[in-house]
Formats: structure tokens, C-alpha cells, sequence
């Protein structure tokens, strides 16, 4: 066990960043996955600006989950 404080901190909080970075991950998965089915479920009834709005959200999704990845925890 450290006896800094400071360093006793950081060395808690390394063990619970994979845990908030795997909880990050799963949340926008979700949201990803809830935009396609509202698409599949609703499609014939958006206009283009409505779908092309979702698919930008999906697009902004996917660039977040490789944003997270390329982020070290160390």
C-alpha cells in the first residue's frame, strides 16, 4: 500500500477507469443499436433529412467508440 495519499488515489481509480470506459462503450452501443431499430421500425415514414440526421448520429457514434479505444487509462 502507498504511503501517499495522492498516489493511493490514482492507483484506486486505475481500477475502476476499465470499468467506466466498458460502461462508456456499452452505452453507446445501446444508443447505436436503439438508432438502427428506430430506422428498421420507422424507416418508410422518415424524410431524407430525418434519415440522414440518424445516420449522422450513428456516423458520430462510431467515432466516439474509436475515440474511447484510442484512449489510454494508464
Amino acid at each position: 500500500m502507498p504511503q501517499n495519499p495522492n498516489q493511493q488515489n490514482r492507483e484506486m481509480s486505475r481500477h475502476q477507469e476499465p470499468d467506466v470506459q466498458y460502461n462508456a462503450m456499452l452505452e453507446i452501443q445501446t444508443m447505436e443499436s436503439s438508432i438502427k431499430r428506430y430506422i428498421t421500425v420507422h424507416g418508410d415514414h422518415l424524410n431524407a433529412t430525418e434519415y440522414h440526421s440518424l445516420l449522422q448520429m450513428i456516423k458520430s457514434l462510431e467515432e466516439l467508440k474509436t475515440a474511447i479505444k484510442g484512449v489510454s487509462l494508464d
